[in-house]
């Protein structure tokens, strides 16, 4: 719903009012000349907000396990122009029994802005069919789809159980579900679906069975389980999966990352079959294709809060670096987080990064805000990177919030110490962020201003699109002490709709209050009755939804906003009070002075028009 800015100044206007030093005349000439700018806040106490220019992450849509991809209206002129998600869940289909469906599986939604999701799976928001042959009646769990641009078809790839006691050769009769997990192929000719699922036909029993099986592709002793698979096209377009594999009766000690090429669409090249990642290890190797617990080596034990798990793998190409991001910890627990290896090929090797250095790559429970942020993919449009996650319920136990719903944030390029360049995320966030300019129209005005501090450092970070919410981003912030001023500058006018100040990150330099806001206005504004020089926001609060001061729990990654009617302006001047803090004193009792911002964000668009 979009946010209606209501006049509380219009009286004013009209009577000609103007605020200075030297006053005004009739033609708003006087030196200095102010007008108070009439705006809203971005959101209001019902939570709706404008949703042209922002979005913000809620409790819907609800599911599991999410991957999403963005259709363009060139590759799909009948579904494109949308971002699709798709996320675990199965239901009945006792409405399509007479087509011989038994399953239906995978919801599927779809948006214009990665915010606001409408269910569309083809078949009650479902969107892959099961047929009551196919062999994956079971466990049907995280989705992921790719759009193949050689045939124009979409692949779903998702894990999968057959039943006990299937009766197929090569395809486990174990008791034990988890020794039946396998990689299930289905594809269709939209993105909605009905996806069908792909398979191999038993010679003796003319069963279906896995396309992808990986004792009978590299002759295993045992049933070798594995879940959450994530196909990825390279940039000459060679076919990769990865995958994990899910502990089983016989391999537990293989609970990591795995990847292998694609000989097609359907047809792993298992002679490539490569670990990883191995969970509490540095690195990890083995023989292509081998891979009984003897055949890997686990190298240089990994310091951190791995617990065991490495799954839901996601690869990521930039500059020609690979970066395999993957869920640590149990999905059950708070800080079940994103983190990230690098290698210089497809299939690694790839060596995990140190807190320092630039992991984890997403984690709410360091803030205690957001807690299970993990199961993901990631997407890059129009030179902007985004990740797409689920987060738990509640932040007291995954039991008090089995309900998981979606969220997405930016995710940022940024350089470590080592001087390599690492994934960084820009969440989870729970407040107001700025709509890419793909989606809104409105650029970010910020990073074409030329900047000056009155007082202070670290002016460059104001407007590199990066909230420092780890420890590799921690210095990625302006800092001062007392009052300061930034000064923005436009060599040519710009057109103006939005202000976003994002506070610090540690609540002991954040401020309460923007005590002056002033934009150097270059025409009348369509609402004015006559020229002004500037255009003024006296005390824009910083908002209480992201603060309580009687816990002094703090939502991180959090901006003041100021959303007006469009106006030009050469020039904004923000000023923030020494006195103008969340908290009064510092840990030590002193008066709290110090203040960080981590980012200004200004919507608009260049040029007069």
């Amino acid at each position: 719903m979009k946010k209606t800015i209501k006049r509380f100044l219009a009286g004013i206007l009209a009577a000609g009012l103007c605020f200075g030093t030297a006053g005004c005349n009739g033609q708003g000439s006087g030196k200095d000349s102010l007008v108070y700018l009439d705006y809203g806040t971005g959101i209001n106490d019902d939570g709706n907000y404008n949703t042209e220019l922002y979005g913000i992450n809620i409790k819907e849509p609800q599911g599991g396990d999410p991957s999403m991809i963005y259709v363009s209206e060139e590759e799909d002129p009948v579904n494109g122009g949308y971002y699709y998600m798709y996320s675990g869940g199965t239901a009945s289909a006792e409405e399509y029994a007479k087509e011989h469906i038994s399953v239906l599986a995978v919801t599927c939604y779809r948006s214009k802005d990665m915010y606001q999701w409408e269910l569309c799976g083809s078949m009650d928001g479902f969107c892959v069919a099961i047929d009551e042959e196919d062999w994956c009646q079971m466990h049907q769990w995280g989705p992921c789809v790719v759009r193949n641009p050689a045939d124009g078809k979409y692949y779903c790839y998702f894990s999968s159980a057959t039943v006990q006691n299937y009766g197929a050769e090569g395809v486990s009769s174990s008791s034990y579900d988890w020794d039946r997990l396998y990689i299930a192929v289905s594809v269709s000719d939209s993105p909605m679906g009905p996806f069908d699922v792909l398979y191999d036909t038993d010679a003796a029993t003319g069963k279906r069975v896995p396309t992808i099986n990986f004792q009978t592709g590299c002759q295993t002793e045992h049933p070798w389980a594995v879940i959450d698979p994530a196909p990825f096209f390279d940039d000459d377009g060679t076919l990769y999966m990865y995958f994990n594999k899910h502990p089983d009766d016989h391999y537990t000690e293989l609970n990591g990352v795995f990847g292998m090429k694609m000989k097609s669409m359907t047809i792993p090249d298992y002679s490539t079959v490569t670990c990883l990642t191995q969970a509490g290890y540095y690195r990890a190797s083995n023989t292509p294709g081998k891979i009984e617990i003897e055949d890997v080596t686990k190298e240089e034990p990994y310091f951190s809060d791995e617990t065991g798990i490495n799954e839901a793998p996601y690869m990521y190409k930039h500059n020609g670096t690979y970066y395999i991001t993957y869920a640590s910890n149990g999905y059950g627990m708070a800080n079940y987080s994103v983190h990230q290896a690098i290698g210089d090929s497809p299939l690694g090797t790839f060596v995990k990064l140190s807190e320092e250095a630039g992991n984890p790559v997403l984690d709410g429970s360091r803030y205690n805000f957001v807690h299970g942020t993990a199961s993901h993919s990631l997407l890059e449009r129009d030179g902007e990177l985004w990740i797409v996650y689920h987060r738990n319920g509640s932040v007291n136990s995954y039991e008090e919030g089995w309900e998981r719903s979606v969220s997405v944030d930016r995710v940022s390029l940024v350089e470590n110490q080592e001087g390599q360049t690492v994934l960084s995320a820009n969440g989870p966030s729970k407040s107001l962020q700025w709509l890419p300019e793909s989606v809104s129209g409105y650029q970010n005005l910020a990073q074409t201003a030329e900047i000056a501090l009155s007082a202070g450092t670290g002016a460059e970070y104001l407007t590199d699109t990066v909230l420092p919410f780890y420890e590799v981003t921690k210095d990625y912030v302006m800092s001062a002490e007392g009052d300061v001023t930034i000064t923005m500058k436009w060599q040519e006018p710009v057109r103006v709709s939005s202000l976003m100040v994002y506070n610090a990150q540690n609540v002991e330099q954040a401020f309460s209050n923007i005590s002056d806001i002033r934009f150097k206005l270059e025409e009348q504004p369509s609402w004015a009755s006559r020229n002004y020089d500037y255009a003024v926001i006296k005390d824009l609060k910083f908002p209480d939804r992201y603060w309580n001061p009687e816990t002094e729990r703090y939502i991180v990654g959090a901006a003041a906003v100021a959303e007006f009617e469009e106006i030009l302006v050469s020039e904004i001047e923000i000023t923030i009070k020494a006195g103008e803090r969340l908290m009064e004193f510092n840990k030590f009792g002193e008066p709290n002075i110090g203040l960080n911002l981590s980012e200004i964000v200004v919507l608009g668009r260049e040029g007069k028009q």
